[in-house]
């Protein structure tokens, strides 16, 4: 009875994190659809705005609002980039109008050929005055670092210190024409990316959720269903004096079953399958196919001196004080990613202790300590094969820690210049590039070789006991 009371409660935990989970999908998939609307309101209002067009204004103040149209100009003369951001992807040229006015262009990427007659008027004295050419871009500040070499190369190409900051706006204004951006009105993407952010990763948390529960119902309804067998097998089996008496007889000579059962005689430790599957406890022993006998998962009459007491899911004791426990098997693929999981606490702690100036073993057994834990929890159980794969997964996540510090680092020193998401793809996909050009990588192997060293002085106990799993 207590044993089905227990199913009955694991059931009715496991509908209520259901119900839950669904309606949690539900609210985090508003969220989403939320997002998606909001995001084609922006795409509709940029759309409309980009339909527009209007002559470019170098004094126009473009940080006082958004854009509602192109600005354009036309231009008979490009010099060649004076400037260049240090991901080489967006470069800097002075462009100038049929009244050789100058203003500053950016551009993104290689110069395309079709500028090179451009080009030769302003460099070549005999070329010919090519037709007017259209560009289209926004109006966007001119930054302070691009203003000082603006100031250097408008000198050099005219041979003579004319400009200085002090008139740099008397000649070239206060906004430069951005030819990689596009107006976008009253458009605001901003608004739509935290609803889509939550509602998928909530989304996806939901689902998983609903699976476990639905998995965990499941594991207890079969169960309840197995116990309920048992039961069914243990009267009928206590119903049956003459089997009892012979059963008895053969306790008495030291076999825990009927002889003709399928069983092979054995001692009171051992593995026993029965009608619920695979069981087991310390020593050698035999497999019996058990209808409700002593040996078999069937054997759970309570009250009687040679029966099993206990539920299918805790085990079965008999009279003797011989435990048989269920063989678990671990889930290898939910443990990796639960190893893994548990291993980015570690991850998290060390770059926390990084960024005050140190490398701490206590990290690398926080890692290992969550990477066990991790595969325990989403696999079902800790075994030898699950514990070789927790260490294997610290030890990598020790070196990723240790690159991601260093990503880290770089993106902040570049944040300087352009503090964007497009910085640190630069940063990951040059990863290293950048350590070669900065001559890092000596720092970075000293670092991997301390924090390796602290690691497995720090966890050495902890280490030997994962070693010692069965």
């Amino acid at each position: 009875m207590i044993a089905a009371a227990n199913y009955k409660k694991k059931k009715r935990r496991a509908m209520i994190g259901i119900v839950v989970s669904a309606i949690i999908l539900v609210l985090t998939l508003s969220m989403g659809l939320a997002g998606l609307f909001f995001y084609l309101d922006a795409v509709e209002k940029a759309s409309r705005a980009q339909q527009r067009e209007e002559w470019f204004d170098p004094w126009e103040d473009s940080g006082s609002g958004r854009q509602d149209a192109f600005k354009t100009w036309e231009i008979i003369g490009l010099t060649e980039e004076f400037a260049s951001d240090f991901k080489e992807t967006y470069h800097y040229y002075f462009a100038f109008d049929k009244e050789w006015y100058p203003f500053i262009v950016k551009m993104k990427g290689e110069l395309d050929e079709g500028f090179g007659p451009y080009m030769d008027y302003v460099y070549e004295e005999d070329a010919a005055e090519p037709e007017p050419l259209m560009l289209r871009g926004v109006a966007a500040p001119i930054e302070d670092d691009i203003r000082g070499f603006a100031i250097e190369c408008m000198n050099i190409l005219y041979e003579e210190e004319f400009m200085t900051e002090e008139n740099f706006e008397d000649y070239m204004g206060i906004s430069l024409l951005d030819m990689s951006g596009v107006p976008l009105g009253q458009a605001d993407f901003g608004v739509s990316r935290p609803f889509f952010i939550v509602g998928f990763i909530g989304s996806v948390m939901a689902v998983l959720l609903i699976v476990l529960y639905v998995r965990n119902w499941r594991d207890a309804s079969h169960a309840e269903g197995r116990e309920r067998e048992n039961m069914r097998r243990a009267s009928v089996w206590q119903n049956r004096p003459e089997e009892s008496e012979m059963s008895g007889a053969s306790e008495v000579s030291g076999v825990s079953g009927m002889s003709g059962s399928g069983q092979v005689p054995g001692s009171s430790d051992g593995v026993y399958e029965g009608a619920d599957g695979a069981y087991g406890s310390a020593g050698g022993g035999y497999m019996g196919e058990s209808m409700g006998r002593p040996g078999g998962s069937g054997g759970a009459g309570a009250g009687s001196g040679y029966g099993y007491t206990g539920s299918a899911s805790t085990g079965y004791t008999n009279g003797s004080g011989v435990r048989l426990v269920p063989v678990r098997k671990s889930n290898v693929f939910l443990g990796i990613i639960g190893a893994i999981g548990g291993s980015l606490v570690g991850v998290v702690l060390w770059i926390m202790i990084s960024m005050v100036g140190f490398v701490a073993g206590i990290a690398g057994y926080v890692m290992l300590k969550f990477a066990l834990k991790g595969y325990e929890r989403l696999s079902g159980c800790l075994d030898r094969k699950g514990a070789a794969i927790s260490l294997i997964v610290a030890a990598f996540m020790v070196t990723f820690a240790c690159v991601l510090d260093y990503v880290i680092i770089l993106c902040r020193a570049f944040f300087e210049w352009d503090a964007s998401f497009d910085t640190v793809r630069y940063v990951v996909m040059n990863f290293g590039t950048l350590m070669t050009e900065l001559d890092t990588w000596r720092g970075f192997a000293v670092n991997l070789l301390v924090g390796y060293a602290l690691s497995v002085w720090s966890s050495y106990q902890l280490i030997g006991e994962t070693l010692r799993v069965k």
